[in-house]
């Protein structure tokens, strides 16, 4: 189950990048505010964000997925 929680939270992350980058859907959050509200990093910054988050997301996934296999071979 624990692992299972892992793998979800990475894929979240994942997800959550992915939104940074993509424009459009209901809420876009690569567009920015409608009028530059106080805060708002930039076009460009966000995307940024939202690569690192999901490079991140799959190493991750990755490294959860090389420890499960290795403790699995060693057992």
């Amino acid at each position: 189950m624990k692992r299972l929680i892992i793998y979800l939270a990475w894929a979240w992350e994942i997800i959550v990048g992915a939104l940074l980058i993509t424009p459009g859907g209901i809420i876009c959050i690569a567009c920015g505010a409608t009028v530059q509200a106080p805060g708002y990093i930039g076009e460009t910054a966000t995307r940024v964000v939202g690569v690192v988050a999901v490079v991140l997301g799959l190493y991750g996934i990755a490294n959860v997925g090389r420890a499960g296999a290795s403790a699995a071979g060693g057992a």
